[in-house]
Protein backbone atom coordinates (compact mmCIF):
# COMPACT_ATOMS: atom_id res chain seq x y z
CA UNK A 1 0.00 0.00 0.00
CA UNK A 2 2.98 2.41 0.82
CA UNK A 3 4.31 1.67 -2.45
CA UNK A 4 1.10 2.38 -4.02
CA UNK A 5 0.92 5.94 -2.41
CA UNK A 6 4.22 6.69 -3.01
CA UNK A 7 3.07 7.34 -6.91
CA UNK A 8 0.19 9.23 -5.32
CA UNK A 9 1.53 12.44 -7.82
CA UNK A 10 1.64 10.50 -10.53
CA UNK A 11 -2.15 8.96 -10.43
CA UNK A 12 -4.02 10.72 -13.49
CA UNK A 13 -0.93 10.50 -15.48
CA UNK A 14 -0.58 6.24 -14.99
CA UNK A 15 -4.35 5.72 -15.04
CA UNK A 16 -4.30 7.44 -18.81
CA UNK A 17 -1.30 5.56 -20.11
CA UNK A 18 -3.20 2.57 -18.99
CA UNK A 19 -6.48 3.68 -20.70
CA UNK A 20 -4.49 3.72 -24.03
CA UNK A 21 -4.05 0.25 -24.38
CA UNK A 22 -7.33 -0.64 -23.07
CA UNK A 23 -9.07 1.59 -25.72
CA UNK A 24 -7.02 0.25 -28.07
CA UNK A 25 -7.76 -3.01 -27.66
CA UNK A 26 -11.12 -2.41 -27.07
CA UNK A 27 -11.27 -0.90 -30.97
CA UNK A 28 -9.27 -4.14 -32.18
CA UNK A 29 -11.71 -6.19 -30.77
CA UNK A 30 -14.99 -4.38 -31.29
CA UNK A 31 -15.49 -5.38 -35.21
CA UNK A 32 -18.20 -3.59 -36.36
CA UNK A 33 -19.30 -1.29 -33.78
CA UNK A 34 -16.18 -0.04 -32.57
CA UNK A 35 -16.42 4.06 -33.06
CA UNK A 36 -19.27 3.50 -30.40
CA UNK A 37 -18.14 1.00 -28.26
CA UNK A 38 -14.19 2.89 -28.55
CA UNK A 39 -15.96 6.39 -28.18
CA UNK A 40 -17.70 4.95 -24.49
CA UNK A 41 -14.69 3.07 -23.16
CA UNK A 42 -12.80 6.44 -24.30
CA UNK A 43 -15.20 8.41 -22.60
CA UNK A 44 -15.64 6.26 -19.33
CA UNK A 45 -12.15 6.20 -18.91
CA UNK A 46 -11.45 9.94 -19.08
CA UNK A 47 -14.17 9.88 -15.81
CA UNK A 48 -11.65 8.03 -13.62
CA UNK A 49 -8.48 9.78 -15.05
CA UNK A 50 -10.35 12.90 -13.92
CA UNK A 51 -11.13 11.34 -10.29
CA UNK A 52 -7.44 10.28 -10.47
CA UNK A 53 -6.38 13.66 -10.91
CA UNK A 54 -8.68 14.83 -7.73
CA UNK A 55 -7.12 12.14 -5.89
CA UNK A 56 -3.61 13.07 -6.83
CA UNK A 57 -1.82 14.30 -3.95
CA UNK A 58 0.72 17.05 -4.29
CA UNK A 59 4.37 16.70 -4.50
CA UNK A 60 7.77 15.40 -6.97
CA UNK A 61 9.21 12.81 -8.07
CA UNK A 62 12.23 11.68 -9.83
CA UNK A 63 14.08 13.84 -8.01
CA UNK A 64 11.95 17.24 -8.93
CA UNK A 65 11.70 16.18 -12.65
CA UNK A 66 7.95 15.83 -12.35
CA UNK A 67 6.12 18.27 -10.00
CA UNK A 68 2.19 18.10 -9.20
CA UNK A 69 0.83 21.27 -7.96
CA UNK A 70 -2.55 23.52 -7.98
CA UNK A 71 -1.30 24.64 -11.13
CA UNK A 72 -1.10 21.14 -12.76
CA UNK A 73 -4.12 19.68 -10.77
CA UNK A 74 -6.52 22.52 -12.52
CA UNK A 75 -4.60 22.26 -16.03
CA UNK A 76 -5.13 18.37 -15.83
CA UNK A 77 -8.54 18.76 -15.13
CA UNK A 78 -9.17 20.98 -17.47
CA UNK A 79 -7.86 19.10 -20.36
CA UNK A 80 -9.48 15.95 -19.32
CA UNK A 81 -13.29 17.76 -19.65
CA UNK A 82 -12.17 18.95 -23.01
CA UNK A 83 -10.92 16.00 -24.05
CA UNK A 84 -14.15 14.18 -23.41
CA UNK A 85 -15.99 18.01 -24.99
CA UNK A 86 -14.14 16.89 -28.08
CA UNK A 87 -15.02 13.31 -28.59
CA UNK A 88 -18.37 13.94 -28.32
CA UNK A 89 -18.57 16.98 -30.31
CA UNK A 90 -16.47 15.51 -32.65
CA UNK A 91 -18.26 11.92 -33.84
CA UNK A 92 -20.87 13.33 -36.52
CA UNK A 93 -18.23 15.55 -38.54
CA UNK A 94 -15.47 12.23 -38.39
CA UNK A 95 -18.14 9.88 -39.21
CA UNK A 96 -19.52 12.03 -42.40
CA UNK A 97 -15.74 12.73 -43.12
CA UNK A 98 -14.95 9.27 -43.35
CA UNK A 99 -12.46 10.00 -40.52
CA UNK A 100 -14.00 8.03 -37.65
CA UNK A 101 -11.66 5.21 -36.47
CA UNK A 102 -10.20 3.97 -33.22
CA UNK A 103 -7.37 6.30 -34.07
CA UNK A 104 -8.95 9.32 -33.61
CA UNK A 105 -9.58 8.10 -29.97
CA UNK A 106 -6.41 6.92 -29.36
CA UNK A 107 -4.36 10.05 -30.40
CA UNK A 108 -6.42 12.45 -28.35
CA UNK A 109 -5.86 10.64 -25.26
CA UNK A 110 -1.52 10.48 -26.28
CA UNK A 111 -2.48 14.21 -26.75
CA UNK A 112 -3.88 14.38 -23.35
CA UNK A 113 -1.10 12.54 -21.75
CA UNK A 114 1.27 15.26 -23.38
CA UNK A 115 -0.46 18.00 -21.66
CA UNK A 116 -0.02 16.37 -18.33
CA UNK A 117 3.77 15.42 -18.65
CA UNK A 118 3.86 19.28 -20.01
CA UNK A 119 1.33 20.54 -17.21
CA UNK A 120 4.07 18.74 -14.12
CA UNK A 121 7.27 19.23 -16.00
CA UNK A 122 9.78 20.49 -13.33
CA UNK A 123 12.93 19.61 -15.87
CA UNK A 124 13.63 21.23 -19.42
CA UNK A 125 13.63 17.29 -20.47
CA UNK A 126 10.32 16.74 -18.93
CA UNK A 127 8.96 20.02 -20.32
CA UNK A 128 10.06 18.77 -23.66
CA UNK A 129 8.88 15.16 -23.78
CA UNK A 130 5.30 16.47 -23.35
CA UNK A 131 5.54 19.13 -25.66
CA UNK A 132 6.71 16.64 -28.27
CA UNK A 133 4.28 13.95 -27.09
CA UNK A 134 1.66 16.08 -27.70
CA UNK A 135 2.97 17.92 -30.80
CA UNK A 136 3.18 14.11 -32.36
CA UNK A 137 -0.58 13.06 -31.59
CA UNK A 138 -1.37 16.14 -33.60
CA UNK A 139 0.93 16.34 -36.54
CA UNK A 140 -1.34 12.86 -36.78
CA UNK A 141 -4.46 14.11 -35.99
CA UNK A 142 -4.28 16.72 -38.70
CA UNK A 143 -3.34 13.71 -41.50
CA UNK A 144 -6.43 11.32 -39.80
CA UNK A 145 -8.24 12.00 -43.06
CA UNK A 146 -5.73 10.28 -45.69
CA UNK A 147 -8.02 10.54 -48.49
CA UNK A 148 -8.41 14.11 -48.36
CA UNK A 149 -5.05 16.06 -50.01
CA UNK A 150 -6.12 19.26 -48.03
CA UNK A 151 -5.50 17.51 -44.73
CA UNK A 152 -2.19 16.23 -45.87
CA UNK A 153 -1.38 19.55 -46.82
CA UNK A 154 -1.65 21.09 -43.74
CA UNK A 155 -0.44 18.55 -41.77
CA UNK A 156 2.66 18.76 -43.71
CA UNK A 157 3.18 22.26 -43.30
CA UNK A 158 1.92 21.85 -39.47
CA UNK A 159 5.18 19.43 -39.48
CA UNK A 160 7.75 20.93 -41.06
CA UNK A 161 6.93 24.45 -39.27
CA UNK A 162 6.64 22.56 -36.13
CA UNK A 163 10.24 20.96 -36.47
CA UNK A 164 11.44 24.30 -36.96
CA UNK A 165 9.83 25.47 -34.16
CA UNK A 166 10.83 22.69 -31.69
CA UNK A 167 14.27 22.77 -33.18
CA UNK A 168 14.25 26.48 -32.09
CA UNK A 169 13.21 25.66 -28.30
CA UNK A 170 15.34 22.49 -28.12
CA UNK A 171 18.60 24.85 -28.94
CA UNK A 172 17.60 27.51 -26.42
CA UNK A 173 16.79 24.24 -23.70
CA UNK A 174 20.57 23.54 -24.06
CA UNK A 175 22.01 26.69 -24.13
CA UNK A 176 20.10 26.84 -20.47
CA UNK A 177 21.69 23.33 -19.59
CA UNK A 178 24.97 25.01 -20.88
CA UNK A 179 24.76 27.78 -18.98
CA UNK A 180 23.59 26.23 -15.53
CA UNK A 181 25.02 22.91 -15.63
CA UNK A 182 20.93 21.50 -14.61
CA UNK A 183 18.12 20.57 -16.06
CA UNK A 184 15.92 21.53 -12.99
CA UNK A 185 14.37 24.38 -13.73
CA UNK A 186 14.51 25.37 -9.80
CA UNK A 187 18.14 25.40 -10.20
CA UNK A 188 18.27 27.14 -13.83
CA UNK A 189 15.97 29.83 -11.96
CA UNK A 190 18.40 29.94 -9.10
CA UNK A 191 21.48 30.76 -10.93
CA UNK A 192 21.46 34.36 -10.46
CA UNK A 193 22.29 37.72 -13.25
CA UNK A 194 21.46 36.85 -16.48
CA UNK A 195 24.13 37.30 -19.14
CA UNK A 196 24.22 37.48 -23.08
CA UNK A 197 24.14 33.87 -23.00
CA UNK A 198 20.73 33.54 -21.10
CA UNK A 199 19.21 36.61 -23.25
CA UNK A 200 20.14 34.41 -26.42
CA UNK A 201 18.62 31.11 -24.78
CA UNK A 202 15.26 32.84 -23.60
CA UNK A 203 14.79 34.25 -27.44
CA UNK A 204 15.23 30.81 -28.49
CA UNK A 205 12.85 29.22 -26.00
CA UNK A 206 10.31 32.13 -27.04
CA UNK A 207 10.42 31.50 -30.46
CA UNK A 208 9.08 27.72 -29.98
CA UNK A 209 6.80 28.81 -27.10
CA UNK A 210 5.35 31.66 -29.65
CA UNK A 211 5.39 29.01 -32.31
CA UNK A 212 3.02 26.45 -30.47
CA UNK A 213 0.88 29.49 -29.20
CA UNK A 214 0.37 30.41 -32.61
CA UNK A 215 0.99 33.62 -31.86
CA UNK A 216 2.38 36.25 -34.45
CA UNK A 217 4.94 36.05 -36.49
CA UNK A 218 4.98 32.13 -35.87
CA UNK A 219 0.91 32.23 -37.06
CA UNK A 220 1.51 30.65 -40.21
CA UNK A 221 0.32 27.34 -39.73
CA UNK A 222 -2.82 28.07 -37.68
CA UNK A 223 -5.34 28.76 -40.21
CA UNK A 224 -4.65 26.01 -42.52
CA UNK A 225 -4.36 23.21 -39.65
CA UNK A 226 -7.78 24.76 -38.48
CA UNK A 227 -9.45 24.30 -42.35
CA UNK A 228 -7.36 21.15 -43.67
CA UNK A 229 -8.34 18.25 -41.16
CA UNK A 230 -12.49 17.20 -40.51
CA UNK A 231 -13.68 20.08 -37.39
CA UNK A 232 -14.19 16.89 -35.28
CA UNK A 233 -10.19 17.30 -35.60
CA UNK A 234 -10.13 20.74 -35.23
CA UNK A 235 -11.99 21.23 -32.01
CA UNK A 236 -9.00 19.17 -30.63
CA UNK A 237 -6.48 21.97 -32.10
CA UNK A 238 -8.41 24.90 -30.73
CA UNK A 239 -8.91 23.76 -27.21
CA UNK A 240 -6.48 20.89 -25.48
CA UNK A 241 -2.92 22.12 -26.51
CA UNK A 242 -4.34 25.91 -25.10
CA UNK A 243 -3.32 23.88 -22.05
CA UNK A 244 -0.11 22.60 -22.16
CA UNK A 245 1.49 25.84 -23.40
CA UNK A 246 0.46 28.08 -20.97
CA UNK A 247 2.30 25.43 -18.60
CA UNK A 248 4.62 25.81 -20.41
CA UNK A 249 4.71 29.63 -20.69
CA UNK A 250 4.40 29.59 -17.05
CA UNK A 251 7.53 26.08 -16.19
CA UNK A 252 9.62 27.85 -18.52
CA UNK A 253 9.72 31.32 -18.81
CA UNK A 254 8.05 32.25 -15.78
CA UNK A 255 9.71 29.78 -13.31
CA UNK A 256 12.92 28.85 -15.27
CA UNK A 257 14.38 32.22 -16.73
CA UNK A 258 12.84 34.94 -14.38
CA UNK A 259 16.78 36.47 -14.67
CA UNK A 260 15.74 37.29 -18.58
CA UNK A 261 12.52 38.60 -17.35
CA UNK A 262 12.69 42.05 -18.85
CA UNK A 263 13.95 41.14 -22.15
CA UNK A 264 11.72 38.40 -22.69
CA UNK A 265 8.43 40.35 -21.06
CA UNK A 266 9.51 43.05 -24.09
CA UNK A 267 9.09 40.45 -26.83
CA UNK A 268 6.09 38.97 -25.47
CA UNK A 269 4.27 42.37 -25.43
CA UNK A 270 5.23 43.21 -29.00
CA UNK A 271 3.64 39.46 -30.07
CA UNK A 272 0.26 40.38 -28.24
CA UNK A 273 0.13 43.23 -30.02
CA UNK A 274 0.72 42.02 -33.24
CA UNK A 275 -1.56 39.18 -32.68
CA UNK A 276 -4.23 41.38 -31.30
CA UNK A 277 -3.87 43.29 -34.42
CA UNK A 278 -3.27 40.56 -37.46
CA UNK A 279 -5.51 38.21 -36.14
CA UNK A 280 -8.38 40.22 -35.50
CA UNK A 281 -8.52 42.54 -39.06
CA UNK A 282 -7.43 39.09 -41.19
CA UNK A 283 -10.52 37.67 -39.68
CA UNK A 284 -12.81 40.30 -40.70
CA UNK A 285 -12.59 39.11 -44.10
CA UNK A 286 -12.89 35.03 -42.93
CA UNK A 287 -15.75 33.34 -44.72
CA UNK A 288 -15.00 29.65 -44.13
CA UNK A 289 -16.13 29.11 -40.07
CA UNK A 290 -12.48 27.07 -39.64
CA UNK A 291 -10.10 29.97 -40.86
CA UNK A 292 -12.70 32.74 -38.46
CA UNK A 293 -12.06 30.63 -35.60
CA UNK A 294 -8.81 30.14 -35.96
CA UNK A 295 -7.77 33.67 -36.71
CA UNK A 296 -9.74 34.63 -34.17
CA UNK A 297 -7.18 32.04 -32.29
CA UNK A 298 -4.76 34.28 -32.85
CA UNK A 299 -6.12 37.23 -31.33
CA UNK A 300 -7.33 35.63 -28.32
CA UNK A 301 -3.63 34.80 -28.01
CA UNK A 302 -2.82 38.20 -27.80
CA UNK A 303 -4.85 38.89 -24.79
CA UNK A 304 -3.01 35.66 -22.62
CA UNK A 305 -0.13 37.05 -23.60
CA UNK A 306 -1.07 40.46 -21.98
CA UNK A 307 -1.79 39.08 -18.69
CA UNK A 308 1.87 37.06 -18.79
CA UNK A 309 3.24 40.45 -19.72
CA UNK A 310 1.84 42.11 -16.72
CA UNK A 311 3.30 39.53 -14.17
CA UNK A 312 2.85 38.31 -10.66
CA UNK A 313 0.61 36.37 -9.28
CA UNK A 314 -2.78 39.00 -10.54
CA UNK A 315 -1.23 38.81 -14.52
CA UNK A 316 -0.91 35.01 -14.57
CA UNK A 317 -3.97 33.73 -12.69
CA UNK A 318 -5.85 36.52 -14.91
CA UNK A 319 -3.95 35.06 -17.60
CA UNK A 320 -5.07 30.89 -16.53
CA UNK A 321 -9.06 31.77 -16.31
CA UNK A 322 -9.18 33.62 -20.14
CA UNK A 323 -7.61 30.60 -21.16
CA UNK A 324 -9.87 28.25 -19.54
CA UNK A 325 -13.12 30.43 -20.56
CA UNK A 326 -11.46 30.64 -23.97
CA UNK A 327 -11.26 26.99 -24.48
CA UNK A 328 -14.52 26.21 -23.41
CA UNK A 329 -16.06 29.26 -25.62
CA UNK A 330 -14.15 27.94 -28.41
CA UNK A 331 -14.88 24.07 -27.95
CA UNK A 332 -18.72 25.22 -27.99
CA UNK A 333 -18.24 27.18 -31.19
CA UNK A 334 -16.78 24.12 -33.06
CA UNK A 335 -19.73 21.92 -31.59
CA UNK A 336 -22.20 24.13 -33.25
CA UNK A 337 -20.73 24.64 -36.70
CA UNK A 338 -20.32 20.58 -36.55
CA UNK A 339 -23.37 20.04 -35.41
CA UNK A 340 -24.67 21.71 -38.98
CA UNK A 341 -23.57 18.80 -40.62
CA UNK A 342 -21.54 20.52 -43.23
CA UNK A 343 -17.59 19.86 -44.13
CA UNK A 344 -15.41 22.58 -44.30
CA UNK A 345 -18.72 24.42 -43.37
CA UNK A 346 -18.85 28.43 -44.54
CA UNK A 347 -20.65 30.85 -42.10
CA UNK A 348 -23.45 31.26 -44.89
CA UNK A 349 -24.15 27.82 -43.56
CA UNK A 350 -25.19 29.53 -40.09
CA UNK A 351 -28.15 31.49 -42.00
CA UNK A 352 -31.34 30.96 -40.45
CA UNK A 353 -30.33 28.54 -37.87
CA UNK A 354 -32.40 30.32 -35.43
CA UNK A 355 -35.02 28.63 -37.66
CA UNK A 356 -33.66 24.86 -38.06
CA UNK A 357 -32.95 24.76 -34.34
CA UNK A 358 -33.65 27.59 -31.63
CA UNK A 359 -32.17 26.03 -28.87
CA UNK A 360 -28.79 25.26 -31.21
CA UNK A 361 -29.04 29.19 -32.01
CA UNK A 362 -29.13 30.42 -28.50
CA UNK A 363 -26.20 28.40 -27.81
CA UNK A 364 -24.16 30.25 -30.59
CA UNK A 365 -25.49 32.91 -29.57
CA UNK A 366 -24.14 32.73 -25.52
CA UNK A 367 -21.07 31.74 -27.17
CA UNK A 368 -21.04 34.84 -29.52
CA UNK A 369 -21.91 37.32 -27.01
CA UNK A 370 -19.11 35.91 -24.58
CA UNK A 371 -16.13 36.14 -27.54
CA UNK A 372 -17.23 39.75 -27.63
CA UNK A 373 -17.06 40.53 -24.11
CA UNK A 374 -20.99 41.37 -23.42
CA UNK A 375 -21.72 40.87 -19.31
CA UNK A 376 -22.47 38.68 -17.60
CA UNK A 377 -21.28 36.11 -19.53
CA UNK A 378 -17.84 34.49 -18.77
CA UNK A 379 -16.21 36.04 -21.80
CA UNK A 380 -16.63 39.82 -20.29
CA UNK A 381 -14.97 39.01 -16.61
CA UNK A 382 -12.06 36.92 -18.45
CA UNK A 383 -11.49 40.30 -20.75
CA UNK A 384 -11.90 41.98 -17.41
CA UNK A 385 -9.67 40.10 -15.45
CA UNK A 386 -6.68 41.26 -18.23
CA UNK A 387 -7.46 44.72 -18.36
CA UNK A 388 -7.40 45.54 -14.76
CA UNK A 389 -4.68 43.69 -14.02
CA UNK A 390 -2.55 45.68 -17.20
CA UNK A 391 -4.10 49.01 -15.26
CA UNK A 392 -2.77 48.30 -11.79
CA UNK A 393 0.57 47.65 -13.74
CA UNK A 394 0.34 50.86 -15.26
CA UNK A 395 -0.12 49.37 -18.96
CA UNK A 396 -2.26 51.61 -19.35
CA UNK A 397 -1.72 51.84 -23.33
CA UNK A 398 -1.89 48.50 -23.70
CA UNK A 399 -5.13 48.27 -22.28
CA UNK A 400 -6.31 50.69 -24.71
CA UNK A 401 -4.80 48.81 -27.70
CA UNK A 402 -6.77 45.74 -26.21
CA UNK A 403 -10.64 47.50 -26.03
CA UNK A 404 -9.83 48.22 -29.03
CA UNK A 405 -9.13 45.86 -30.93
CA UNK A 406 -12.02 43.89 -29.01
CA UNK A 407 -14.47 46.45 -30.05
CA UNK A 408 -13.25 45.63 -34.14
CA UNK A 409 -13.84 42.00 -33.19
CA UNK A 410 -17.01 42.69 -32.67
CA UNK A 411 -18.01 43.05 -35.71
CA UNK A 412 -17.26 39.09 -37.26
CA UNK A 413 -18.72 37.89 -33.58
CA UNK A 414 -22.12 40.11 -34.52
CA UNK A 415 -22.31 39.39 -38.52
CA UNK A 416 -22.66 35.36 -37.03
CA UNK A 417 -25.47 36.36 -35.20
CA UNK A 418 -26.99 38.70 -37.55
CA UNK A 419 -27.02 35.13 -39.71
CA UNK A 420 -28.69 33.36 -37.31
CA UNK A 421 -30.80 35.54 -36.15
CA UNK A 422 -31.95 38.09 -39.33
CA UNK A 423 -31.30 36.10 -42.37
CA UNK A 424 -33.37 32.89 -43.78
CA UNK A 425 -31.89 29.50 -43.93
CA UNK A 426 -30.38 28.05 -47.31
CA UNK A 427 -31.88 24.46 -46.93
CA UNK A 428 -35.30 23.84 -45.04
CA UNK A 429 -35.24 21.23 -42.37
CA UNK A 430 -34.65 20.72 -38.97
CA UNK A 431 -30.88 20.09 -37.44
CA UNK A 432 -30.32 16.98 -35.77
CA UNK A 433 -27.21 16.99 -33.51
CA UNK A 434 -28.01 13.43 -31.79
CA UNK A 435 -28.78 13.84 -27.99
CA UNK A 436 -25.60 13.30 -26.74
CA UNK A 437 -24.13 16.73 -28.47
CA UNK A 438 -27.09 18.63 -27.76
CA UNK A 439 -26.87 18.39 -24.13
CA UNK A 440 -22.98 18.92 -23.89
CA UNK A 441 -23.95 22.29 -26.00
CA UNK A 442 -26.65 23.49 -23.93
CA UNK A 443 -24.25 22.59 -20.75
CA UNK A 444 -20.96 24.07 -22.47
CA UNK A 445 -23.88 27.35 -23.24
CA UNK A 446 -24.91 27.80 -19.50
CA UNK A 447 -21.56 27.34 -18.15
CA UNK A 448 -20.62 30.68 -19.82
CA UNK A 449 -23.80 31.90 -17.70
CA UNK A 450 -23.03 30.77 -14.49
CA UNK A 451 -19.26 31.19 -14.88
CA UNK A 452 -20.11 35.06 -15.75
CA UNK A 453 -22.49 35.20 -12.31
CA UNK A 454 -20.80 33.14 -9.85
CA UNK A 455 -16.65 33.64 -11.07
CA UNK A 456 -15.28 33.13 -7.29
CA UNK A 457 -14.98 29.79 -7.58
CA UNK A 458 -12.92 29.20 -10.57
CA UNK A 459 -11.32 32.68 -10.05
CA UNK A 460 -9.89 30.96 -6.65
CA UNK A 461 -8.51 27.83 -7.81
CA UNK A 462 -6.56 30.01 -10.99
CA UNK A 463 -5.03 32.38 -8.01
CA UNK A 464 -4.06 29.26 -5.78
CA UNK A 465 -2.65 27.79 -8.85
CA UNK A 466 -0.05 30.73 -8.35
CA UNK A 467 -0.26 31.34 -4.57
CA UNK A 468 3.28 30.56 -2.46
Amino acid sequence: MNAFASWAPMYAELLLAALIPVVLLVDLAAGGRRQTLTRAVALAGLVLVAWAGFEASNGEMFGASFVMDNLARLLKLAGTLLTGMAFVYATRDLKDAGALRGEYYLLGLFALLGVFVTASAGSLLTLYLGLELLALALYTLVALQRDSARAAEAAMKYFVLGAIGSGAMLYGISLLYGLSGSLLLGEIAAQGEAGAGSYVAAALVLAGVAFKLGAVPFHQWVPDAYQGPPLGVAVVLATVPKLAYFALIVRLMVDGLPVAQEQWNLLLIVMAVASLAIGTIVALSQTQAARLFAWAAIAHVGFLLLGVAAGGVGGLSAALFYTLVYILMAAGAFGVVIALERQNASLDSLRGLYRRHPGMALTMLAIMLSLIGIPPLAGFLAKWQILMVLVERGMIALAVVAVVFAVVAAYYYLRIIRLMFMEAPEEEGRVAPGWGASLLLGANGLALLVLGIWPNALLELCRAAFAG
